[in-house]
This record gives structure tokens, C-alpha cells and sequence, in this order.
């Protein structure tokens, strides 16, 4: 009997670790994208401030913009506001889990 006891006790303690192990990987891939994120809004930050300076700058110049170097740059942010909202899901998924 002592020693299903302590069987009882090893696996009981063997899953708990287990699952304290998953949870902080959970958790970790939850920061992962979290800093994904922050990334790609700070450079979001910096492609908006690129357009504003192409716009300024054609305005002071010529009085007129053309459409292609800002269509980079729109297309650029767009491409990572996708970006977010994936991983924003990712996380929601991984926290519903936690």
C-alpha cells in the first residue's frame, strides 16, 4: 500500500510538471508575438512618418504628389496590419487556452 502511495504521488506530481511546462510554453509564444507585434507597429510608426515626408515634401516642391512611392509605403502598412491581426488572434487563442 506505501508504495502505491507513492506511485500516486509521482504521477500526480510527473503531470503537474508537465503541465506547468506546456502552460509556460503558452505563455512564451504569447510574448513572442506580443514583441512581434510592438515590432511591427514601431515600424508601421516609421512608414507613416516616411509618407508624411514624401507628402510634404511634394506639396513644398511642386504643389502635387504621385501616387507610386506612397503606394509602397501604404501597401507596406497594410501588409503588417495583417500581420497584427493575425498574431492579435494567435495570442486570443493561446489565452483562451491558458
Amino acid at each position: 500500500m506505501n508504495s502505491n502511495f507513492w506511485d500516486n504521488i509521482g504521477r500526480t506530481v510527473t503531470g503537474a510538471a508537465d503541465t506547468v511546462g506546456r502552460k509556460a510554453t503558452e505563455v512564451a509564444g504569447v510574448a513572442k508575438l506580443k514583441n512581434q507585434i510592438y515590432s511591427l507597429e514601431r515600424d508601421m510608426k516609421r512608414d507613416y512618418e516616411a509618407i508624411g515626408k514624401i507628402v510634404y515634401e511634394r506639396y513644398a516642391a511642386a504643389g502635387s504628389l504621385e501616387d507610386e512611392p506612397l503606394q509602397q509605403l501604404c501597401e507596406e502598412i497594410a501588409r503588417k496590419e495583417i500581420l497584427i491581426d493575425e498574431y492579435q488572434g494567435e495570442i486570443d487563442e493561446k489565452k483562451k487556452e491558458l
